[in-house]
This record gives C-alpha cells, sequence and structure tokens, in this order.
C-alpha cells in the first residue's frame, strides 16, 4: 500500500477503515494503474477528501451535507449582504477606497492585504452571478476563493499589528470581526457536497436574494462591524442566538429555516461576541455564559432529535 493512500485512509473513521479499507484499497489499486504520478495524486486527495467529508459529517447522505446544500443559495446571498456600499458611513469603505488608490503601487508589506480586500469586494459578487446561473461548481470554487482571500486578510491584520509593546490581541478581534464572515461563509459553501448542487432556476434566485437582504440587514444591524457601533444589551444576544435556535430546526429535518440560521450565524458570530466581550469585560467573564448557552443547545437538539425518531413511523 502506497504512502499516498495510507495517508488518505488515515482520514476514514476507523470503523469504515476496517470494513471497507481493503476494497478501497483494491479499487484505488485498480483505477491508477498505469496512470502517472499526477493522475495517482489526483484521485489520492479524492479519496482523502471523501475521507474528510465523512469525519466532519458533511457527505451528501449526512445531515450536515444536506444542510449546507440547502444553504449554499442562502450562502452566496449572506455574502453579497457583507459588500461594503458608499453613502452608508460604513468605515470599510475607506479601507476599500485607500487600497483601490494604491493599486500596486502600494508598498510590499501591504500589497497582499489590499489585494485582498479588494478581492473581498469583487468576488462574492461573481460567485452569486454564478450561483444564481446554476453554475455551482463554479460558484464552490469562488466560496473557497473569498475563504482564502479572507485567510491573506486576516495574516495581513496580524503582521499589521506587531509593534514594539508587542501584539495587540484587542485589535486583532476588533478588525477580524469584519473577515471572519468571509472565511467562515466561503467555506461552508465551498464544502457543500457538489452532487448535491443542482440548478434549480428560480428558486436558487430567489433564496440569494433573500439571503442578501438579511445580510444586508444584519450587517447594517451591526454598523459595518465598526467599533464605533460595538452593541449593547440584548442586541448581540440577540443576533448570536436567533441564527443557533433557528439551526435547531434540523433536529427535525426541516432544512430550510435552519439553512438559513446557517447562513447567517458567520455573519453575526464573531461580532456579538466581541460586543458581549466589552460588555462583561473579558473572554473569561464571557465563558461561563457561551458553554451554559452551548449546552443548553445541544440538549434541545438531542431532544429534538429524539422527538423525531420516536415520532418516526415503525420505531
Amino acid at each position: 500500500m502506497s504512502v499516498a493512500l495510507r495517508t488518505a485512509l488515515a482520514l476514514y473513521p476507523a470503523r469504515y477503515r476496517r470494513d471497507r479499507g481493503e476494497e478501497i484499497a483494491e479499487v484505488f489499486a485498480d483505477v491508477t494503474a498505469g496512470a502517472g504520478r499526477l493522475a495517482t495524486a489526483r484521485e489520492a486527495l479524492d479519496l482523502a477528501a471523501y475521507g474528510l467529508r465523512m469525519r466532519t459529517g458533511l457527505t451528501a447522505t449526512a445531515l450536515g451535507g444536506r444542510l449546507l446544500a440547502v444553504g449554499a443559495p442562502l450562502l452566496a446571498g449572506t455574502l453579497v449582504g457583507l459588500s461594503v456600499l458608499p453613502r452608508l458611513g460604513d468605515e470599510r469603505m475607506f479601507q476599500v477606497k485607500h487600497a483601490a488608490r494604491a493599486g500596486l503601487g502600494a508598498p510590499w508589506g501591504e500589497l497582499a492585504g489590499n489585494l485582498a480586500l479588494l478581492g473581498l469586494a469583487v468576488v462574492p459578487v461573481l460567485l452569486a452571478l454564478a450561483a444564481a446561473s446554476g453554475a455551482w461548481r463554479a460558484a464552490r470554487v469562488l466560496g473557497a476563493g473569498v475563504a482564502l482571500l479572507a485567510a491573506v486578510r486576516l495574516a495581513d491584520i496580524a503582521a499589521g499589528l506587531e509593534g514594539p509593546d508587542g501584539w495587540n490581541a484587542w485589535l486583532f478581534f476588533c478588525d477580524a470581526t469584519a473577515v471572519v464572515p468571509y472565511l467562515v461563509g466561503g467555506a461552508l459553501l465551498a464544502a457543500a457536497p457538489a452532487e448535491l448542487l443542482e440548478p434549480r432556476g428560480r428558486a436558487d434566485r430567489l433564496l440569494i436574494l433573500a439571503g442578501a437582504a438579511a445580510g444586508f440587514a444584519v450587517t447594517r444591524a451591526q454598523g459595518g462591524y465598526s467599533t464605533r457601533n460595538l452593541m449593547d444589551g440584548w442586541w448581540p444576544v440577540a443576533l448570536l442566538l436567533v441564527p443557533l435556535v433557528l439551526m435547531l430546526f434540523a433536529a427535525r429535518e426541516r432544512l430550510l429555516p435552519a439553512a438559513l440560521g446557517l447562513a447567517l450565524l458567520p455573519l453575526t458570530a464573531a461580532f456579538s461576541l466581541f460586543s458581549l466581550w466589552e460588555q462583561v469585560g473579558g473572554m473569561w467573564r464571557l465563558a461561563p455564559a457561551a458553554l451554559l448557552v452551548a449546552a443548553t443547545l445541544l440538549l434541545a437538539a438531542r431532544l429534538l432529535a429524539g422527538g423525531r425518531r420516536s415520532g418516526a413511523p415503525g420505531v
């Protein structure tokens, strides 16, 4: 057994590997017999990718994979809803304008971050257009591109905060709240099972528009992720809990409301948590409440899933 095959098989759950490992190895040997290194590597990567899907529950038959497929048009829309628009007092517009004016003449240390910022202003629109036209393969590739651009932007932010007094974690998390939605939203869309993403014409376009409207609404509610608009009171709690509660519908196989929650959570989680962090005065003070809410939601999901199984025919 080759190193590539052993590595790929290691990503599969142990039980599946015991039951089907030999069969997979035989098929892999047949498919790659006489093939070049590039073809063999591609087959090994495909095998490894499916192993990761099984590990994470994102196969086409698993609940997570089906939820991502239903939510893909909404995710495409919410990424557009994040767009930086003029005349709204959005501080992100000043950053985009600065990056556009600098262009390729920006200092070498700023160039990658500026290009990533400009890319995040354009690529989500291309992604939504691809999704609206039914080109889901292109949309998934663009989703991965959005996540990569966001990762580059985060790295640029982190590098720019290194000073004589050390690295400023508060400023990093503050600036990261505007980038994390792109990172998570793009990655989720890219992870949707390709075999479930079939063009549905008008239905997809309506969901994309709904996602864009919802994304724009929550982005404006958060003031464009500006620290001048850090939320007080129960508003950040609501923006954090509403998507999480919507996702509980997945436990009863009601995937559309759950998909809406999944699409909105990347937009609200980071900024809401940061606002709550500021309210309570530190992460450690916030942690007990966050753990309690997480435990409550997990218990609710288990109870709902148990209720669905007990009510199923023949059970």
